[in-house]
This record gives structure tokens, sequence and C-alpha cells, in this order.
């Protein structure tokens, strides 16, 4: 016989618990069942709490919709209290079952969340968040609907633990994070009934860090395939990258009107940090080979304008230094020429050119006439861009670590490298520890530093 239970609507036998509806719950079509998540494990006692407390919120809506669905077209409800039992539509009720849902919502409702609000996320920050939040509630609706003050860290826990199953630790992770900052600001507004935080302090485990930056070989064959392939935009991204150190998002949105001086200006989409950076002879002599490119195309949209609105656009459209050259021809796809990249297409073109760059480039007499490359043994060809494979793994976001690690190479510190890519000083210094504690040329260089001090007879005393 199942154990009574102190927890409504639930009932225990041998330790595990069953919901198990009354006879006028019954009566309304609700049928007793194991409480068990989708993967067999039965909920534990808090997770059961959680359940009953969702059960019993959607109850209470139920009967408040069946009352206001009873009340006569511009009648009045009835003033009277309600029977003993029965729920009250108070606002203490309503704060009693503040759900996360609401939570989520309401914080997706503050400044934070207006674009345009000074301190407000990134648009690609906010969209972040919402698909992490999606997630939480197509996977876990029971979470969802909790009530935000009665839950438990072991349940969030356990919610990790089958994320982290069923979508892999990163997106878990991301879940959680996402969590933890919807009730850190519910907590300080008073609003989840609560001083802790139940999404902090879960011991989540770590991803292995990604240890990956390009070498000189693999930068080289990358900027060399797009160039042989007819994106050379592309090439121009990847030499922003090693030479600034910025974000893919702020690199598809520099403006040829931020550099002043021979300085490049970034403000940083994602902390607001403002960084001007030197140009490299490299960096400029490449970019100015794009300004020239798009010149006549640039002039003849100018006089193509049929108003001065259109002008505007025009020039605010080849303001971008770097824009879709891509070399289609056919009549459908011009419209699409000449536009700043959106970061999905940018992320296809930039693997095209990355599986070029693997694969090697050979002369098939229409890319473009061979460059003195030996041909390939065997066959009567010649290599345009020899193949790279190790390049085949290398994305976007490692060439901004590859900033990082080139200038330490250089002997450059970690302020002066924070002061180029805006990292803070314990994001630089993690990057290096992951990247250059595998470098033979760090080690060369300490023990070299290590001879000439002793051959200079350092002192080990203080004090002499």
């Amino acid at each position: 016989m199942p154990k009574k239970s102190a927890i409504p609507h639930v009932a225990w036998r041998d330790g595990r618990p069953r919901f198990s509806p009354s006879q006028l719950l019954r009566g309304q079509g609700h049928k007793g069942r194991d409480l068990r998540h989708a993967d067999g494990r039965w909920f534990s006692r808090g997770e059961a709490v959680d359940w009953s407390d969702a059960f019993r919120k959607q109850l209470a809506d139920e009967r408040r919709s069946a009352r206001s669905a009873a009340t006569p077209t511009g009648g009045r409800a009835s003033s009277r209290a309600p029977a003993q039992g029965q729920p009250r539509s108070s606002g203490a009720a309503r704060e009693r079952y503040y759900t996360i849902a609401q939570m989520c919502e309401d914080w997706q409702r503050s400044p934070r969340w207006r674009p345009g609000e000074p301190k407000s996320l990134a648009a690609s920050t906010m969209a972040d968040y919402r698909i992490k939040l999606s997630i939480l509630e197509r996977d876990h609706p029971l979470v969802w609907s909790a009530p935000a003050h009665l839950v438990a860290r072991p349940t969030l826990r356990a919610m990790f633990e089958e994320l982290w199953a069923a979508r892999g630790l990163a997106s878990a992770r991301g879940v959680v994070a996402v969590l933890s900052a919807c009730f850190s600001w519910a907590i300080l507004r008073g609003k989840a009934r609560r001083q802790d935080n139940p999404a902090l302090k879960l011991a989540m485990e770590l991803p292995d860090p990604r240890v990956r930056f390009g070498t000189r070989p693999e930068i080289s064959a990358l900027v060399a395939a797009a160039d042989a392939v007819g994106r050379p935009e592309i090439g121009d991204m990847v030499m922003l990258a090693v030479w600034t150190g910025q974000r893919q998002a702020d690199r598809l949105q520099l403006l040829a009107t931020q550099k002043v001086n021979g300085r490049r200006h970034f403000r940083q989409g994602k902390t607001g940090a403002i960084v001007a950076i030197r140009e490299a002879p490299e960096l400029e002599a490449r970019l100015a080979r794009a300004a020239a490119r798009r010149a006549a195309v640039r002039a003849a949209a100018l006089l193509a304008a049929p108003t001065q609105e259109a002008r505007r656009e025009a020039e605010i459209r080849f303001g971008h230094v770097v824009l879709d050259e891509a070399p289609e021809t056919r009549y459908a796809r011009q419209e699409g020429r000449w536009v700043p990249f959106d970061r999905f297409h940018y992320a296809d073109v930039y693997a095209q050119v990355r599986e070029a760059a693997a694969r090697g480039v050979y002369d098939d007499g229409e890319i473009g006439p061979a460059i003195g490359i030996e041909p390939v043994a065997g066959e009567n060809r010649r290599w345009l861009v020899a193949p790279c494979p190790s390049v085949a793994d290398l994305r976007d976001q490692d060439l901004r670590d590859t900033s990082v690690t080139w200038m330490a190479l250089a002997g450059v510190t970690i302020p002066e490298i924070i002061s180029v890519t805006g990292h803070t000083p314990e994001s630089a210094t993690r990057i290096l520890k992951h990247y250059l504690a595998q470098h033979p040329a760090m080690a060369d260089s300490a023990i070299g530093k290590m001879i000439a001090w002793y051959d200079g007879n350092g002192e080990t005393e203080f004090g002499l």
C-alpha cells in the first residue's frame, strides 16, 4: 500500500513517488502515474515537491479560468470571499506561485534587454540567451513551471546532468549559466522570494580547453586559398583577426571611418571596450587592395542611386571594410553582392575557403595562371595553393587566440596584449597558459634568458 505522503498529490510506494489523484481529480480525467524522468530515473524528493507545487498552480489556474468563464458578459464577479480551501486570486497567492517561466519573462522585460539602452545586452547575446531558455522550457518543463522560491540546488544539478547527456557539456553549462543570471536579477529585486541562487555552486564539470592557434603556414594557406577561389574578403577577415585580435562580429562591422591617424578604432560589441590599434604594414596593404577592388563598384552604385536616401544607403553599405564579394553573376543573385555579411553566411563562406586551403587549389585554366609551383606528381597541373590539411579544424574564433599567441611569442607582455585585444588579464593569461605551455620557443626563450643571467654572474642574494 502506498505510504502516506506530506506532499500533495504524491504517494510513495517502496520509496518511489507516484502521482495519486483524488477521486475528484479522477472524475476530471486525471490518471495516476509514476513520477519519472524521460530516461526512466525516479524523481527525488525535492523534484517531487517541485512537481507537486507546479501541479497545484496548474489546478489553481484552471479553477480561476473556469470562474472567469462562468461570469456573465458585462456582469460583475461576486465580491464574496472564496470558500475555505478554494485558491485566492490575491497578489499573495499569485506571488506564492511565481514560477521560473514568469521570472524569465520578467527578466526579458528589464532595461538590460532593451536595445539602445545604456549597458543593454548585445543583440547576439540576447539571441543566445533566448535559445538557452527555450532549451530549458522544452527539455525540462517541470523545472520551467516550478515555483522559483522552491527550486532546490540538487534539482538543478540533476537537470544539468540530463542536459549534459542529451546536448553536450557546453550546452548544459550555457543553460545553467543563463538561468543563474536570471535568478541573480530576480533575487536582487525581491521577485524570487529567496536569498540564495540555486543555480550557483553546482560543481559543474568544465569542458576540455580548446588548444588551437594558427601557425604561419596555416594562416598563409588560408589567405592564399581565399584569393585563389575568388573570395578575397575572407582573406581580409583572416588578416584583420591576426593583426588586430578582434572578435568576428566586430571585424564584420568595422567601417572605413574607424581608421584615424593610422589606427583602427574598435568599440567591442560584447564588452563595450574601446581599443585603438596601429595598422601593421601587412594589414594596411591588404585592406588597400580591398578598397581598390570595390572602388569602381562603389562609384557605379552611387551613380545609379535614384534618390538621395538610396545614395546614403549605398554610402553606408560601402563604408564597411569587409563586404560579401560573391562572384555570382546570375541576375537573381545580384542583390546579394557587395553587402555586409551576416554571421551565418560568413561562417558558410569561411568554411568553404578553409576546405579549399586544406585540399589545395590547383590551376584548372579558369581560376588563374599558375604561380610557379611544381606540378603534382603524375598529373599535368600546377598547384596555386599547396594542400595544408592541418588547417581543416581552424575556426574563425581561433584567429583571435592566434593573435594573442603570436604577440606573446614576439615577447609582448600581457598588459600590452590586452591593450590591443581588449581581453581581461585573467582571460589573456588563460589563453597563454593553454597555448604557450606547449610551444618550444617559449621554453627556449626562458632557458636562453637564464643562461644569459648565469653567464653574467647573476646573483641569488639580495642586498649585495
